[in-house]
């Protein structure tokens, strides 16, 4: 089966003149890999080029899903995708972490998941602009959305228990999926809160009682590189909860922080890629 691959910008799209459009349309189409019988099948899925994940990789994606959503019989199938056979058999974890998955997985759109670990530009997670594909034969079309992962970042977080567990794995693909999903985004520049994108997955965070992500943007900031010599970046954001104490309610703080260079670029949000993405750094 022919099909042509029709690549677009994620969200954040420019104006463009006419011929300027018009040569980034012809340059944009190309042909697809070679058929794939379930092209057309919306949902979650492995991807079925050359950054699948491996077992082990998505085993720590489905473990960490399955403990924010609380489905119990969250599975991958044959064809790697992600599937619920028993969407009332549920235990623990977030109500709005189970109603972004199963839009997910119901969608009309293809998300699909990559494996991008020691990527220089992918710092924890990011969706890469859609892909259209069209068959010349039927005329169907899906808009294929990648999700790009970088499991080797997790291991540079740094920070209390609660606030590593509030920015893993499982975090980081929800994240994406609010954006590709829900179509919410993040704060934009000159913006001191979280965005809505964060707004959201801070509901699931405070359903699991989990710290709550105050900023989008991370601070960058030089620190001294004990015990060598010169500094290094470090990259920081605050997270906070609220509990409730002898009748009174205080508010507690935690600071996640990892080397930022290790992690993924510095390039200011307004210099970046049209790409959404977990963070930002500044």
């Amino acid at each position: 089966m022919n099909q042509v691959a029709r690549r677009r910008s994620s969200r954040c799209v420019r104006p463009h003149f006419f011929l300027a459009g018009a040569l980034l349309l012809l340059s944009s189409i190309a042909t697809a890999a070679p058929s794939d019988p379930l092209r057309y099948q919306g949902g979650i899925r492995n991807s079925t080029e050359g950054r699948r994940l491996n077992d082990k990789q998505l085993g720590a994606v489905l473990k960490s899903l399955r403990e924010k959503t609380g489905f119990l019989d969250l599975h991958y199938d044959a064809d790697g995708f992600l599937r619920l056979a028993d969407r009332e058999r549920v235990e623990g974890g977030s109500a709005a972490a189970r109603a972004l998955v199963i839009a997910a997985v119901d969608a009309v759109q293809l998300i699909e998941l990559e494996n991008h670990s020691r990527s220089p530009v992918v710092a924890f997670a990011r969706l890469a602009p859609p892909i259209r594909y069209e068959s010349r034969m039927t005329g169907k079309q899906i808009e294929v959305q990648p999700l790009e992962l970088d499991f080797s970042d997790f291991s540079h977080l740094r920070g209390d228990r609660e606030v590593v567990a509030a920015f893993d794995l499982g975090f980081g693909v929800l994240h994406e999926l609010v954006h590709a999903v829900l179509d919410l985004r993040d704060a934009g520049e000159g913006h001191a809160g979280p965005g809505d994108c964060e707004d959201y997955v801070n509901r699931i965070r405070r359903e699991l009682r989990l710290p709550e992500r105050q900023h989008y943007y991370a601070r960058v900031r030089d620190v001294a590189n004990f015990p060598q010599a010169g500094t290094v970046k470090r990259a920081e954001l605050i997270f906070a909860r609220v509990v409730e104490q002898g009748g009174r309610t205080r508010t507690e703080h935690f600071y996640l922080n990892w080397e930022a260079q290790q992690v993924g670029r510095i390039v200011p949000y307004s210099q970046g890629t049209v790409r959404s993405s977990t963070v930002a750094m500044q």
